[in-house]
């Protein structure tokens, strides 16, 4: 991924995220800077600070590439060549399958696990954002990704959130 398109993937990301998060907390963050580490660093009316660590996850390992035409990993054409190989036995079915209480919430539990091992500081919330042709309910599989978190340390006191690939959803993890 280009580094000016991760940058504006990341801001579409954030001002998303900044967009649900402030109606649903009844908050005013602003982007006051677009930084590395952590990505965003915001404020509220009142000069609050808030940071943001966004990072992406997928369904299946390649889907964003595919998602962004770099692959041709999810097109027509190879998934036909994927159903000719399950017609003659050489590949399974379930390849392709995708569940979200199950390897759905594995890639996004193993992105939060990176992301436990550094320390952008207080105030900070990791946001993912999950990149699917699926508008998945994470309500319903929260509890069950708390429990097979890692959590000897959270660095992320403003919480763990999810945002949907259309940015119309913002789901607390913790």
């Amino acid at each position: 991924m280009q580094l000016d398109e991760k940058k504006n993937i990341e801001k579409a990301t954030a001002d998303g995220f900044l967009e649900l998060y402030n109606q649903k907390m009844n908050a005013s963050c602003k982007i006051v800077k677009h930084g590395e580490s952590p990505d965003f660093r915001c404020e509220d009316k009142e000069g609050n600070k808030m940071h943001l660590e966004i990072v992406l996850t997928e369904d299946r390992p390649g889907d964003i590439q595919a998602m962004l035409g770099r692959s041709e990993h999810r097109s027509p054409k190879a998934f036909e060549a994927w159903y000719e190989e399950v017609k003659q036995g050489k590949r399974s079915i379930f390849e392709r399958v995708s569940c979200l209480s199950g390897n759905v919430s594995e890639m996004v539990i193993g992105q939060i696990q990176k992301k436990l091992k550094k320390n952008y500081g207080p105030n900070t919330a990791l946001v993912i954002r999950h990149a699917s042709g699926v508008d998945w309910d994470w309500d319903m599989v929260i509890e069950n990704i708390k429990n097979m978190l890692v959590l000897s340390h959270n660095p992320y006191d403003k919480g763990i959130w999810i945002i949907s690939n259309n940015k119309d959803r913002i789901f607390r993890i913790l």
